[in-house]
């Protein structure tokens, strides 16, 4: 006689998604060669204007700023050189490492630690202590996440330890990959020769896939794989912006400013050069979300 079958045991009603590793610490050099002590071009011609146009910081407000996924700590340079008192968190240990070498080396008071974005509730506390490592509820006046919130999961953990940390009417700013147009493995451009554009075609942005999740694995120094070495690869999460707006909101940070940013960088000259650059300055490759703690 077969035994009877025993029901699986299930998890709570409300249980969190399961924290995603991403593994920067495995390509914290390869991050360092590009990024330095300056940030990639992107960097430096759009992303950091573009924020600092946001954050509008005035001369004597000593803004307190913590910088999530703060990598190596070019933000929170910029950051500490305008006036800000800057704290800066990365669960990579290794970037953290780059980090405190340059505040050793050229030192603006900026404070960092090793820690996971989506464990940073643990490090709240609600008042000061004598401790510098815990973070004190309500202190920080901006938080920003830059090109790097794709890199985790889940969102929900990450927003309400935002809303913790933000004082009243705290902003929240995050830059990322435009999830509408720049989806990994799903997207890509295009050229139609029917089109009636300069140079006898059509540049578009082909999305094969946008409201479904997905992750995908990226492999940050291909040559190496090629040449039969180990490969050294991270996660990208995608999302529909959707996701973003929605937990943003369940969390209590209101979204109050988007920016659309296109690449700086121009095409070749040639024939098609005017189309492509069209579509280069239409099609925008980043996103900017700025929100409130409501």
């Amino acid at each position: 006689m077969p035994k009877p079958h025993k029901p699986q045991p299930k998890g709570p009603p409300n249980a969190q998604p399961k924290p995603q590793p991403t593994h920067w610490g495995n390509v914290a050099e390869w991050y360092e060669d590009l990024v330095g002590e300056e940030g990639s071009d992107y960097h430096q011609h759009v992303i950091f204007p573009g924020l600092m146009r946001l954050l509008n910081l005035k001369h004597g407000e000593n803004k307190r700023v913590l910088d999530l996924a703060c990598g190596q700590g070019v933000l929170c340079r910029k950051l500490a050189l305008a006036g800000c008192k800057v704290t800066g968190i990365d669960a990579a240990a290794p970037l953290i490492k780059f980090a405190q070498q340059r505040e050793k080396e050229d030192p603006l008071g900026i404070h960092y630690l090793t820690h996971d974005a989506i464990k940073l509730t643990d490090l709240i506390v609600p008042k000061p202590t004598p401790d510098p490592n815990p973070l004190v509820a309500g202190t920080f006046d901006i938080i920003t996440i830059i090109l790097a919130i794709q890199n985790i999961s889940p969102l929900s953990p990450v927003w309400q330890a935002c809303q913790q940390l933000l004082a009243p009417h705290g902003q929240l700013h995050i830059v990322m990959m435009h999830p509408c147009f720049r989806i990994m493995k799903e997207s890509d451009w295009q050229w139609d020769q029917r089109g009636d554009s300069g140079g006898g075609g059509t540049q578009f942005r082909r999305i094969k896939s946008y409201l479904t999740s997905s992750k995908s694995d990226i492999n940050m120094a291909p040559g190496k794989a090629a040449a039969g070495k180990t490969a050294e690869t991270t996660v990208t999460f995608h999302r529909p912006l959707q996701a973003y707006i929605n937990t943003l909101g369940n969390a209590g940070l209101l979204i109050d400013h988007i920016d659309e940013w296109p690449s700086h960088r121009q095409p070749p000259q040639g024939i098609r050069f005017k189309e492509l650059d069209r579509s280069r300055r239409e099609i925008p490759m980043f996103l900017a979300l700025r929100a409130r703690k409501t």
